[in-house]
């Protein structure tokens, strides 16, 4: 049985091929398209080529497909939303104007034709057996994480911004069941209150909560009152937000009120204005908050439940410090985070619980044991795109003979680009459109980030290490699999890898399986024998902005794009 599964309406759209219960195909459309967060409103109303390669990865046309399962149940967030803003419209302080809320009504309108225009292009294309099938997004996220997870049980929770105006859901699954205990209704949200504060501090509402995160660790906890008093856990285990810190229309996107500023003595931060002590300390303050209010919503669904294992997903599971505090005080054996914990990854949990809930599917087949899920070329294919383009090159006979020429080149200090195999599902770069360097040289990162990355000096790098090897420099971690966590580098190897910690023995590491990606492994294990360490700093092969590199051609116009010195693709090995 083929079920596909596609989610994004509004932005970070993606298709997931499931088959028989094992997710064979994922891949997002902004990969594909060239524009990031595009979501399927602004593609023609489908993810249409992320549809295309998951289908013509199995060799399937949209006729042999049994069921398209979609992440949202439209005629409910519409009544959500009406009803919501409704409610804002006329019980705020200074109503507006009853000729003012068609507007509210209108735009909801509006973003329900598109998910209702997506559902008739699926059904137009479907063959006579084929049936379109809505998930609520919740448990989309959910059932991304719990049936990939691998665990026979475990409580379950997903956290984002506003989804289908819910925005916290705890959950418990067994065996293949799936289901919701409690959910937060927005704007009780975290993700909203993370939003607004990234907005303030002078990034990107929707795109830029990695950049506070990251800038976190920079500053000091000392607005964690003024946190405290906006965020906190209710009688019920799930967030509380305080909606006198924001302006009470909720037109567009949440901002914060005259309120929080008075208190955090800033304002709004212009978007080329230098970064403040206080602007760090914001989003170190924000951070913690964050991170004690989630830490005590698992601990206490912990309790509730009974469960020793915990599932997370949705957008606020992108945030790799989080999860890493909530690995440690929040009580659980054993932790899975969706590697594609967005929207991006709600495709897969779509399919995944149509297959196991709706088509009846008891027995659990799948485990994610790696993101590897997107395209990849042979070798005939990488070499049309090189010679077309005239582009001199080495071509390695071995894999092995390649890996020893780049471990030589990444010893002497150069950068290169990796470019080998399947490409990753999901934000994360696991070692298959990556740019590497030596983590030994302790400017190796702001050379990176300066002259490669063009990005703000106080954002890392992955450290990526051999599997075996992970806690000969780092302290223990079920998050490094897929890059999901931060942990600690250990007492006396810091001076090793200068270039790959910050703040307080900081590493973003991420352990390399000699199962699971090979080659990268191998990489890893000769730069060991000749720089002394097996670590390499990894991030996305992607620049100026742009999606992480898919195809040899965009790989090539990177390379020549920018200040990396050679490039590792297939086989072949290009040099400056």
């Amino acid at each position: 049985m083929n079920i596909l599964g596609i989610s994004g309406q509004e932005r970070d759209a993606a298709a997931a091929l499931v088959r028989d219960g094992r997710v064979v195909a994922a891949i997002e459309e902004e990969k594909l398209a060239r524009i990031r967060h595009i979501g399927m409103n602004y593609a023609g109303g489908l993810p249409f080529r992320a549809i295309e390669f998951c289908l013509k990865s199995a060799n399937l046309t949209l006729e042999d497909i049994d069921c398209v399962a979609y992440y949202m149940e439209a005629h409910k967030l519409f009544h959500r939303e009406i009803a919501f803003y409704s409610s804002r419209a006329f019980a705020a302080p200074a109503a507006p104007p009853l000729e003012e809320f068609p507007g509210y009504f209108v735009e909801s309108l509006n973003e329900l034709k598109g998910r209702l225009r997506t559902r008739r292009l699926v059904e137009s294309r479907l063959s006579g057996r084929g049936r379109f099938l809505e998930v609520a997004h919740h448990l989309s996220h959910g059932a991304s994480a719990f049936y990939a997870s691998g665990f026979p049980r475990s409580a379950v929770i997903a956290v984002d911004d506003r989804g289908d105006m819910t925005t916290t859901a705890l959950m418990r699954g067994e065996g293949a069941h799936l289901v919701i205990d409690r959910e937060a209704a927005f704007p009780n949200s975290i993700g909203m209150v993370y939003s607004a504060v990234t907005a303030a501090l002078g990034f990107n509402y929707t795109g830029d909560w990695h950049k506070v995160m990251w800038l976190a660790p920079t500053g000091e906890p000392e607005f964690r009152d003024l946190f405290g008093d906006l965020l906190s856990v209710g009688e019920d285990g799930l967030p509380a937000v305080n909606l006198d810190y924001f302006d009470a229309s909720f037109r567009g996107t949440p901002s914060l009120s005259a309120r929080f500023f008075e208190r955090a003595g800033f304002s709004v931060r212009a978007k080329d204005e230098p970064l403040t002590a206080r602007h760090r300390n914001i989003a170190c303050s924000l951070q913690a908050c964050v991170e004690d209010v989630l830490c005590e919503i698992a601990a206490r669904h912990r309790e509730r439940t009974g469960e020793k294992n915990l599932c997370l997903a949705g957008g606020v599971a992108l945030n790799s410090m989080v999860n890493s505090a909530i690995e440690r005080r929040a009580g659980f054996d054993r932790l899975f985070v969706q590697p594609a914990a967005g929207n991006a990854g709600c495709s897969i949990g779509a399919a995944l619980y149509a297959w196991h809930e709706e088509m009846g599917n008891t027995e659990r087949v799948y485990r994610m044991e790696h993101a590897f899920l997107g395209p990849q070329f042979d070798e005939e294919e990488i070499k049309s795109v090189l010679d077309n383009c005239k582009i001199s090159y080495e071509y390695f006979l071995t894999e092995d003979k390649l890996i020893a020429e780049v471990a030589r080149l990444l010893a002497q200090g150069r950068i290169a680009g990796w470019f080998r195999g399947a490409m990753e599902f999901g934000p994360r770069t696991l070692g298959a459109r990556s740019l590497l360097a030596s983590p030994v040289d302790e400017f190796m990162r702001d050379n990176l980030n300066t002259f490669i990355k063009h990005r703000e000096e106080f954002r890392p790098f992955s450290a990526s290490v051999p599997e075996e090897r992970e806690e000969e420099f780092f302290e223990p971690s079920a998050l490094t699999d897929f890059l999901q966590g931060v942990s600690r580098i250990k007492e006396g190897k810091q001076h090793l890898i200068p270039a790959a910690v910050f703040g307080d023995r900081l590493v973003r590491v991420h352990s390399v399986s000699r199962k699971t990606n090979p080659s990268f492994w191998k990489l890893l294990v000769k730069f060991g024998e000749m720089a002394g360490v097996p670590v390499l700093l990894n991030t996305s092969f992607n620049l100026f902005g742009e999606p992480v590199v898919s195809t040899p051609r965009e790989a090539v116009r990177g390379f020549y794009c920018s200040g990396i010195d050679c490039l590792a693709i297939g086989n072949f090995l290009i040099k400056k």
